[in-house]
């Protein structure tokens, strides 16, 4: 039980560091390369988002924080509007879009904290199984030695 608050307390302490999810996107960087890209998948083959230069740092009004370095560019978002299959690539030819890496965002900060502490909380369940049944297993025979 302590584990369980303690988990609670250090998930809402550090919520602004779980809230940005991310993705890393292996590019190498090249003067006047193609324009980035950042969208959420609608199906199979397509997306929905936007294209952005390597210029950009923050976009969707500073929900979206775009890091790079020379093998790779990162998007980092907090709390998407919607959760779902996310893609970062490149403007191809024909405006197509070259996806250089995908994940999954959840849309909101419960869904995000729960992805991490169910496996957390996964082992324990078995332990308190077993600690309650030898606390009971206990108190029977305390209660037939007494009688």
């Amino acid at each position: 039980m302590y584990v369980l608050i303690l988990i609670l307390l250090c998930s809402v302490g550090g919520s602004e560091a779980l809230l940005w999810q991310s993705l890393t996107c292996p590019y190498e960087e090249k003067p006047n390369g193609p324009l980035r890209v950042w969208c959420r998948q609608s199906s199979a083959e397509c997306c929905s988002g936007f294209a952005f230069s390597e210029d950009a740092h923050m976009l969707d009004g500073n929900r979206v924080r775009v890091t790079r370095d020379s093998h790779s560019f990162s998007v980092e978002v907090k709390e998407p509007r919607q959760g779902g299959v996310y893609w970062c690539g490149v403007l191809g030819r024909n405006d197509t879009i070259v996806k250089l890496a995908e994940g999954y965002f959840h849309s909101s900060s419960g869904a995000f904290i729960w992805s991490f502490a169910r496996w957390i909380l996964m082992p324990l369940l078995p332990a308190a199984t077993v600690i309650a049944h030898l606390f009971s297993a206990d108190s029977r025979r305390a209660a037939r030695c007494c009688c």
